[in-house]
């Protein structure tokens, strides 16, 4: 420990606040493209943010991380991945039928091919083929409009507009909501519901989002999904190590209190440190503050009083609107594959009606996502499932600010009740599931309140409304001198959008033609790695 103190004595290049997918992309590229020497700060007792793992009993789970799509050799993701993990994380590719959209009266096996995706559809709805080419088409092209224009928002202006001018074409269609563009797009309802049935993945339902977060996310999953073996810490592991050999240095139970701002540029960062039942307080001092724990977090909370954030109140108002969820995390006696289960997604819903949100009170599931992580990691020693729903914060509002892990017998109770209502929604569609739990442990919002600072456990960051796009709220750079944001609220949703945070921010750290040099980079890395396949 005397080591790793002694070493945050030395000057940083860059502080980076929060060790999620987007601050860690941003340190590792920072190292190995500009040799610099960074300081990850991360509040959690583990490194990694939604990309770290916990263990139980011998049991072992993801707490964000549950597949990655646009991970196939050659692609732009993976090529990303294997640069900032120096090809060190081995990817799994899930089983070819990955998903199933599950409804009370029908169900829907997704394959891991475009092709056959379209001709599954156009099966089972043949009045609506026109409508099944149209959306899968608009899929590619919207898609590609919102990865242009999410580096717009970070690009110099000189690059920037040429894109912008280029995006006219397709952005009234991109900023539709869901809803609105499907109910354009084809008559059937249950095809609607099918169509949209991946919402979980960007938090908001079809009258709420837009289209092009949609179609990012759908068009990401085409040819499949992807797990990282080991689970998603061997990410942060592998990160943190490329890190430190640069000179840098990650600490846990490390809070940032406050970004330290002089004579309008920010300096540094004020940080509390936990150590066994200590407290103690310190700063750290870097030209270059880049803050990974959000917008409203930075903007909100973390900025000095007497720094001008004229768009406060409408960043409250928008973080307001951001998904909240319970995880309940399982360890099962044996195998799923006896109930059938190959390792593939369920999502699980109760009607048709997307817009329908479940009632604790009432005890009542309008939704709910099952994954095997076990299944996926071909190193897991034990069996495991986790389900996951979408949760009004209100329902646990009343042990806001409690401690985790102390928190009283009424809450208690209402995560047994809601643990109970969870294992009997999926043994309803999957007769025999519950037989399989040995195990078993509910996550609220106060959990991921409590170890991320995110107002109200938000998992997703801002909400990927139209309005939210349609304003281009935030790139990687901000109003303050020296200070970046990385991360989802850069980009867009999910492990993807927080890595493309993380080199939209490393690109702005670089200057001019910075995007250029990580994008070079990462090639010359991609290109090694095949010659090393080819000439082993």
């Amino acid at each position: 420990m005397k080591e790793r103190e002694d070493a945050t004595e030395q000057p940083f290049d860059a502080i980076i606040i929060g060790s999620g997918i987007g601050g860690l992309a941003f340190a590792s590229l920072m190292a190995q493209v500009a040799k610099k020497r960074v300081l990850v700060l991360e509040r959690h007792f583990k490194l990694g943010g939604f990309t770290h793992s916990f263990s139980r009993n011998g049991y072992t789970w993801d707490v964000g991380l549950h597949y990655v799509g646009h991970l196939a050799q050659g692609t732009l993701f993976r090529r990303l991945f294997d640069f900032i993990t120096r090809s060190q994380v081995a990817w799994s590719k899930m089983p070819h039928r990955f998903e199933v959209f599950s409804y009370p009266k029908f169900s829907f096996r997704v394959p891991a091919d475009r092709n056959q995706y379209i001709q599954d559809l156009i099966r089972e709805f043949p009045d609506e083929e026109t409508g099944i080419r149209k959306y899968f088409d608009d899929l590619r092209r919207v898609a590609g409009w919102f990865g242009r224009e999410t580096w717009s928002w970070s690009a110099p202006g000189l690059l920037a507009w040429p894109v912008r001018i280029i995006n006219r074409r397709l952005r009234q269609r991109a900023l539709q909501t869901t809803r609105e563009y499907l109910d354009h797009t084809v008559a059937d309802e249950r095809l609607k519901a099918l169509l949209v049935s991946q919402w979980g993945d960007y938090g908001l339902p079809p009258s709420r989002s837009a289209f092009a977060m949609h179609a990012a996310v759908a068009d990401s999953y085409l040819q499949g999904g992807w797990y990282p073996e080991g689970g998603s810490a061997a990410i942060a592991k592998c990160i943190c190590r490329t890190i430190e050999e640069a000179g840098g240095v990650c600490l846990v139970n490390h809070e940032v209190t406050n970004i330290i701002v002089e004579e309008g540029k920010a300096v540094g960062v004020n940080v509390r440190i936990k150590r066994g039942g200590r407290t103690e307080q310190r700063s750290f001092r870097s030209p270059l503050v880049v803050s990974d724990a959000g917008a409203h977090q930075t903007f909100a909370k973390l900025l000095p009083e007497h720094v001008c954030v004229p768009f406060k109140a409408e960043l409250e108002q928008m973080a307001a609107g951001t998904t909240t969820v319970a995880t309940l995390y399982l360890g099962l006696n044996e195998d799923p594959r006896r109930l059938g289960f190959q390792g593939e997604n369920h999502w699980i819903f109760s009607s048709c009606r997307h817009e329908n949100a479940s009632d604790l009170a009432q005890d009542q599931i309008t939704m709910a996502f099952l994954s095997f992580p076990s299944m996926k990691d071909p190193h897991a020693k034990r069996h495991t499932a986790e389900v996951i729903i979408s949760v009004p914060y209100q329902s646990f509002q009343d042990w806001q600010g409690t401690t985790w892990m102390k928190r009283d017998e009424s809450y208690r109770k209402l995560k047994d009740r809601l643990t109970e209502t969870l294992l009997a929604y999926v043994d309803q569609r999957y007769p025999g599931f519950r037989d399989l739990v040995a195990y078993k442990e509910l996550s609220t919002p106060l959990t991921i309140e409590s170890f991320t600072g995110h107002q109200q456990g938000a998992i997703y960051g801002l909400p990927a409304t139209p309005e939210r796009i349609r304003r281009r709220w935030f790139g990687a750079r901000t109003s303050i001198e020296g200070l970046l944001l990385t991360g989802t609220d850069v980009c867009s949703l999910g492990i993807e959008g927080a890595l493309m945070g993380g080199v939209f921010a490393a690109g702005t750290a670089l200057g001019p033609l910075g995007f250029f040099r990580v994008m070079a980079a990462a090639h010359r890395h991609a290109a090694a790695n095949n010659r090393r396949r080819e000439n082993p």
